[in-house]
Parts: C-alpha cells; structure tokens; sequence
C-alpha cells in the first residue's frame, strides 16, 4: 500500500511539473535581418524582427544608438525609463533613444511583431542587457 501511495504521489508531481512547464509563456525573439555599415561614419545600421508573445515581456535592454520602430501588428506597451508608457497597435512607430533601458510587453492576443532599425557605433551589438 505504502508503495502505490508513493507511487501515486510521484506520478501526480511529475504531471504537476510537465503542467506547468507547459504553461509556461513563449519567450520574445530578436532576429536581425540585416547590418550595414553607413559611409563615412563610424555608425552602421541594423534591422531587426521583435515578436512577442501575448503575455509575455522583452527583456529591459538599452541600444548603443538609436532605435526606429514600427510595429506591424499586435497591441504592446513600451516602458522606457523616466517616462510615462505608451501604448502602441499595429501601424504605430515608436523612438528610444541612445542607452535609454526600456522594455516592451505584449498586451494582445496575437504575437506582436515590430520591425526595428538601430543606428548604432560600428560593431556594437545591436541589443544590450540592461544590468
């Protein structure tokens, strides 16, 4: 008797964690797409794709340059340090400027894509952690 207890106490908590790995939320992606050196600066360009998931949150990052963006669908909100949210909904552009920490959450039901463009010091990394 003790071992079917046992047994069906392990069963219930391996069903538990395989539940709960299961609902945990799809991370976001960054993928770039494209980088180009601007002539006669020391600045390239970079594209990215953002999609982010409904419900789930970019990690808080700074570029080192400026970042253009256009979101193509979905509903987010933009949090950038020392300012007030905005909400943004496909068709929307958004600005964050050089070093500034800021994340994005998805507050849609459907994956939100942007396409960004950083203007950046040549060889940086398009995305830095924020620390």
């Amino acid at each position: 008797m003790t071992t079917t207890r046992t047994m069906l106490i392990s069963g219930a908590a391996i069903l538990a964690m395989i539940a709960v790995r299961g609902a945990e939320k799809p991370a976001s992606k960054f993928t770039e797409l494209q980088r180009r050196d601007i002539p006669g600066t020391g600045l390239e360009g970079v594209t990215t794709m953002a999609e982010i998931p409904p419900g789930a949150t970019t990690a808080r990052h700074s570029h080192p340059g400026e970042d253009f963006g256009y979101l193509i669908e979905g509903t987010i909100v933009l949090y950038v340090d020392g300012k007030p949210p905005i909400t943004l909904k496909a068709g929307d552009v958004f600005f964050t400027e050089r070093g500034h920490i800021h994340n994005a959450r998805n507050i849609g039901t459907t994956t939100a894509r942007a396409v960004d463009t950083y203007v950046i010091d040549k060889g940086k990394p398009g995305i830095t952690p924020a620390p």
